[in-house]
């Protein structure tokens, strides 16, 4: 599904946040991609849904190289992926129902597909009595459930998770990587970067480990050291 191929990003000051990458994600997988801060692992995700373009090399989402996608063609890329970020991007003047609505309102699908498709997401994430909430009348592992929805609203093939438990405790960090396991086993590829060894600890997942930008450990059912 995901294939990198001798990627390496260069800032112009001549640092490098990822050196020669090579890996291939198959279609359902669950990977956790670690490392300290600053190995690259959120360079290496912005890559995937082209918040960044590399210096060289491919990197290739279901046979379509995405390295130097034109500006008009990500929309339609990020359709067809989740995202989830550590700070939420929840739009604090909506209720959880049209945040997660939001997503797929300019898709031409009629209202009633629409409700069916965000009380469905709402319900695999355990909010579906919230619907009428606003972000802040939410815990921040509520609101990062409502990330989840939203990122999963569309039915996507890849879900990309940034830090997703870096604001959170441990119990609602558990309670978060519960539920992309859940969506995993639906079929849904899941990539998460953290730098939460429990979690990795715990779910015992493929781990791919950078460090300077470089894979210096790629290992099945691994640990985060």
């Amino acid at each position: 599904m995901i294939q990198f191929r001798s990627v390496t990003k260069k800032y112009k000051n001549g640092n490098y946040a990822l050196k020669n990458i090579n890996l291939d994600i198959l279609s359902g997988e669950f990977v956790f991609i670690v490392g300290a801060s600053g190995a690259g692992k959120s360079t290496l995700m912005k890559l995937l849904y082209h918040e960044e373009c590399p210096t060289s090399g491919t990197v290739t989402i279901g046979g379509i190289n995405i390295a130097n996608l034109s500006n008009d063609k990500v929309p339609s890329l990020r359709r067809c992926m989740g995202i989830v970020f550590q700070d939420y991007k929840l739009l604090q003047n909506m209720s959880i129902y049209d945040n997660v609505a939001y997503v797929i309102r300019t898709l031409g699908i009629s209202s009633r597909e629409i409700h069916a498709r965000v009380t469905g997401a709402l319900k695999i994430v355990g909010l579906e009595n919230k619907i009428h909430a606003t972000p802040a009348e939410l815990s921040g592992g509520e609101q990062q459930r409502v990330g989840i929805a939203r990122a999963i609203v569309n039915g996507p093939p890849l879900l990309i998770a940034d830090e997703p438990t870096g604001n959170l405790d441990p119990k609602n960090s558990l309670e978060i990587m519960q539920i992309l396991d859940q969506i995993n086993q639906r079929g849904i590829t899941v990539i998460v970067s953290t730098h939460d060894n429990a979690m990795v600890d715990y779910f015992r997942k493929r781990v791919i480990t950078l460090d300077k930008g470089e894979v210096v450990r790629d290992i099945q059912a691994g640990t985060y050291e």
